[in-house]
């Protein structure tokens, strides 16, 4: 087992590559929020995501790892149609947000990060019924699914 001090030496690249990777995104939502049909954003965002979650598993950081993923797989299935509603871009934000505050609340000496997942969990909810995706269902521990029904969405659309 790795004591604090090995542990940040170790992983010093993730925490900052992960900070890179967060501004990355950050300019890309920018440029949807200018250009809402912008492929290549979009194709930068799915990427960015995918890269982070990469790297979280790589690190043992399963909270983020598994926030990246899911927000990548919904993004990816709002974004088949080529355009991000204009209402969806302020909950992405808003997940984008939760996930750069996670990556700061990283133990640079152990490596941990235990939080409750229900805030990322009401954020993914409300940037899918932002996207007209509907409302996440639970699977019993299993890869979430998302199903397109509007009605169900049980989050605010403010």
């Amino acid at each position: 087992m790795l004591n604090g001090h090995e542990w940040q030496q170790l992983h010093a690249a993730f925490l900052s590559n992960s900070q890179t990777l967060m501004c990355r995104a950050d300019e890309c939502l920018s440029h949807l929020e200018l250009i809402s049909d912008d492929r290549d954003a979009m194709e930068c965002l799915l990427s960015t995501l995918q890269h982070l979650a990469r790297e979280a598993h790589t690190h043992g950081i399963a909270t983020v790892c598994g926030f990246a993923r899911q927000l990548h797989d919904l993004l990816d299935s709002a974004t088949a149609a080529r355009q991000l509603p204009p209402k969806a871009l302020p909950a992405l934000k808003r997940c984008f947000v939760l996930m750069s505050w996670q990556l700061e609340l990283i133990d640079p000496r152990s490596g941990s990060l235990t939080l409750d997942e229900s805030e990322e969990r009401d954020l993914l909810n409300a940037f899918a019924c932002q996207c007209g995706l509907g409302a996440r269902k639970e699977n019993r521990g299993i890869t979430p699914s998302w199903q397109v029904n509007p009605e169900q969405c049980d989050v605010p659309l403010t």
